[in-house]
C-alpha cells in the first residue's frame, strides 16, 4: 500500500498535479504625482522695467531667464496702485470695477466685481495675501481671500509671505511697497529710487527661496513712474510700462514675449495656470505664449 502511494504521488507530480498555478497579472506602473497647483503674484508697487537694467536685480533677471518675460507689458489708465491692482486681480478695466480712487475709502465704494480670489474660493482652494498698503483692505472686505496681512515694508511683507510658504495655499499675492515710496520721495530712477529696486530684489530673492519648485510665480508692477519727477498716473510710456515675469513648471525659459501683455492678464493667466474659471465679461486674457506646447492647460488639470 505505501508503494501504491509513493507511485501514485510521482504520476501526479510528472503529470503536473496539485493546485494549478495562476497566471501572474502585470503590475501596473505608478501614475505620477500631479504637480500641486501654487501660483505667486508678486507685485513690486512702481517698478519702472528700465530701473531691472540699472540696478542690482539678479532675482528677477534669473527669474525671466527661467521663464517668458517681457519688459513692455501695460497696466491701466489712470496708472495709479489701487485701480490698477484691482484691474491685476480682477481682470476686469476700471470702467468696469468702477474703483477709480487711489485709497482706501470704503465710504465711496466697495470692491463688487468677482475677483481671482472669489474664483479661487469657488473651486474649493486657499489664497493668501500679503501686502504692504491698507489700500488692499478692498480686497479682504470681500471675505475671499484665507489669509490676509498687512506688513511695514519689503523685507517685512517677504518674510510674512516666506514663512507662509509652505502652507499648502493655491494663491499667494505679495505686494512690495517701497520702491514706490522712494519714487515720491527721490523721484523715479533717481539714486534712490535705484537703491530700492535693488532691496526690492533681495526681497524677492529670499521669497523665491522660500517656495517650493513647483511654483508658478508671476512678477509684474502696477505702474511705472516719472511723467512728474515724484509721481505718475498719466498716460506717459513711462508711467504705464510694467514689467512682466512668469516662471514655473510649464513654462518656457528665456523666452522674451511678442504677446502685448496688459495688466489684466495677469489674472487670466494665474486662473488658467489653476484651472480656475473667471467670469465671462472679463477683458484679461491668459499669456499662453509663455507655455511650452501643450504644458499650461495640462498642468492646471492636475
Amino acid at each position: 500500500m505505501p508503494c501504491l502511494l509513493i507511485l501514485l504521488f510521482v504520476l501526479l507530480t510528472a503529470c503536473g498535479g496539485g493546485s494549478p498555478s495562476r497566471p501572474t497579472a502585470p503590475v501596473p506602473s505608478p501614475s505620477p504625482t500631479p504637480l500641486p497647483r501654487q501660483v505667486v503674484i508678486v507685485s513690486v508697487d512702481g517698478l519702472r522695467p528700465d530701473a531691472l537694467l540699472k540696478s542690482e536685480t539678479a532675482n528677477i533677471q534669473a527669474l525671466a531667464a527661467r521663464g517668458a518675460y517681457t519688459w513692455e507689458a501695460r497696466t491701466i489708465m489712470p496708472s495709479n496702485t489701487l485701480p490698477s491692482h484691482v484691474s491685476m486681480l480682477t481682470a476686469y478695466p476700471p470702467e468696469v470695477h468702477r474703483i477709480l480712487w487711489d485709497e482706501y475709502l470704503p465710504a465711496r465704494g466697495r470692491l463688487t466685481v468677482p475677483t481671482l480670489f472669489t474664483a479661487v474660493r469657488a473651486a474649493g482652494m486657499r489664497s493668501v495675501m500679503f501686502v504692504g498698503k491698507n489700500k488692499f483692505d478692498y480686497f479682504k472686505d470681500t471675505g475671499a481671500v484665507d489669509l490676509y496681512q498687512l506688513g511695514t515694508g519689503d523685507d517685512d511683507v517677504a518674510a510674512l509671505a516666506a514663512a507662509e510658504a509652505q502652507s499648502g495655499f493655491n494663491l499667494m499675492f505679495v505686494h512690495l511697497p517701497e520702491v514706490d515710496i522712494s519714487g515720491h520721495a527721490k523721484s523715479w530712477m533717481s539714486p534712490g529710487y535705484l537703491d530700492r529696486v535693488a532691496h526690492a530684489d533681495q526681497a524677492v530673492g529670499r521669497l523665491l527661496a522660500a517656495l517650493p519648485w513647483w511654483t508658478t510665480v508671476i512678477l509684474t508692477a502696477d505702474h511705472g513712474g516719472g511723467s512728474r519727477a515724484n509721481n505718475h498716473g498719466s498716460a506717459a510710456a513711462c508711467d504705464m510700462t510694467i514689467p512682466w515675469v512668469v516662471s514655473g513648471p510649464g513654462t518656457l525659459r528665456g523666452y522674451r514675449l511678442s504677446t502685448a501683455v496688459h495688466t489684466t492678464d495677469t489674472a487670466a493667466t494665474a486662473a488658467y495656470v489653476l484651472g480656475v474659471e473667471l467670469p465671462a465679461g472679463v477683458t484679461g486674457e491668459p499669456v499662453t505664449e509663455a507655455f511650452a506646447p501643450g504644458r499650461g492647460r495640462s498642468l492646471a488639470r492636475e
